[in-house]
């Protein structure tokens, strides 16, 4: 759920940035027709979500929240990531927010030809109404979690959530500081084991 942190932690190249938005939209086997830096893309997502479900700092977050909602707490929390990302953006990627997005949006558009159904219109809603900026507020995150609810049927637990996080704004804020860093870190080092040529075998003699 959390889009602007997966295309920010895949943007060392285009495909990879594509495949880190894909990856909420692509289950089971990655497709062997996507190129491989999409492909590659998208692993990266899913091994950043795993290693996010064990850092401590987003455990911490997800204990913030009351306990009725610890099932759908971490989706939450997501959602915060974004928030806090954008209003970080600049110190914690170098690059102002508005040139990373429109930069964003124009690669996605350039390789829509990859993306099934379910992704493209989620773009084009992105796209249209500039979501990965707008997360400098808390709007979005709270709209895009009564979505998210709705489906699930448990819409009752967004104005719980919103509350508990607006009551603890400055603890998320100092977890994300925390977390977020070791993300990014955990993704490069991914990317440049990725990268790397497989070992050759040395030749036997028998």
């Amino acid at each position: 759920m959390n889009f602007l942190a997966h295309c920010a932690l895949g943007s060392a190249h285009p495909h990879y940035l594509v495949g880190g938005f894909l990856g909420d939209f692509i289950k089971g086997p990655v497709p062997t027709n996507l190129p491989q830096r999409v492909q590659a893309g998208v692993r990266l997502h899913r091994r950043i979500d795993a290693f996010s479900a064990v850092q401590p700092d987003i455990k911490t977050s997800v204990l913030r929240l009351p306990s009725a909602l610890r099932r759908v707490a971490p989706v939450f929390i997501d959602l915060v990531a974004d928030h806090f990302l954008a209003r970080h953006f600049e110190t914690v990627h170098d690059e102002p927010l508005a040139t990373f997005t429109a930069r964003t949006y124009e690669t996605l558009a350039d390789n829509v030809a990859h993306f099934p159904p379910t992704a493209l219109r989620f773009f084009r809603f992105m796209r249209d109404h500039d979501l990965l900026g707008r997360y400098v507020s808390l709007d979005p995150v709270e709209r895009a979690f009564a979505r998210i609810s709705e489906r699930l049927g448990q819409s009752g637990i967004v104005d719980t959530s919103m509350a508990a996080l607006r009551a603890d704004y400055d603890e998320f804020e100092q977890d994300f500081l925390r977390y977020y860093p070791a993300l990014r870190g955990h993704a490069q080092c991914w990317l440049v084991d990725a990268q790397r040529p497989p070992a050759s075998v040395a030749p036997q003699n028998y």
